[in-house]
């Protein structure tokens, strides 16, 4: 049974590869360990670093969209309905 770092770094890792693609996606994480010393693996367990590193890189509004993505794959993942908040 997988844990559920392991299912939210998937999600992420699904939303990563579906907007940017295979190749920027593994450039993405590259970079993230190379400025954050944070590897893939460990991007569910410390998922705050992973998007402020994201924000850095992309500008807070593409990481929101990246989050955002994310939670709704995670939540297809977890069979839960997602329901978009407004604040």
């Amino acid at each position: 049974m997988e844990g559920f770092g392991e299912l939210l770094f998937k999600a992420v890792d699904d939303t990563m590869r579906v907007v940017f693609g295979e190749s920027a996606a593994e450039l993405i994480y590259r970079l993230v360990e190379g400025h954050v010393s944070l590897k893939q693996k460990e991007i569910g367990e410390k998922i705050e670093t992973f998007y402020a590193y994201l924000e850095k890189l992309l500008g807070s509004e593409r990481a929101q969209i990246i989050q955002n993505t994310s939670l709704k794959f995670l939540c297809l993942k977890l069979r839960r309905e997602y329901e978009e908040v407004q604040k």
